[in-house]
């Protein structure tokens, strides 16, 4: 008996019938933050539910600061400050 050894034929025919593998690129999703209409309305209100005009409220700060009757509160503004530098969100 002769045995010749594997043919190519018998090798080919394994290499057609495997199945291959498909790369997919996939992109990474961006988050996204949406406010709904409630939201947007709420930030326009404060605490108290007042309606807070920012541009008022710039303006006198403005006013009493020409004036010189601004009063600032050091310990705030100290805390603030560290804040800051300490990356905490205001």
């Amino acid at each position: 008996m002769k045995i010749d050894g594997v043919k190519n034929n018998v090798v080919n025919f394994y290499k057609k019938n495997t199945p291959k593998a498909e790369s997919k690129v996939t992109t990474p999703k961006k988050d996204t933050i949406e406010l709904s209409t409630a939201g947007k309305s709420l930030s326009a209100m404060s605490l108290d539910s007042k309606p807070v005009n920012s541009k008022e409220k710039i303006e006198a700060i403005r006013n009493q600061v020409m004036q010189g009757t601004y009063k600032m509160d050091p310990k705030l503004t100290a805390t603030r400050m560290m804040d800051i530098m300490k990356g905490r969100d205001i």
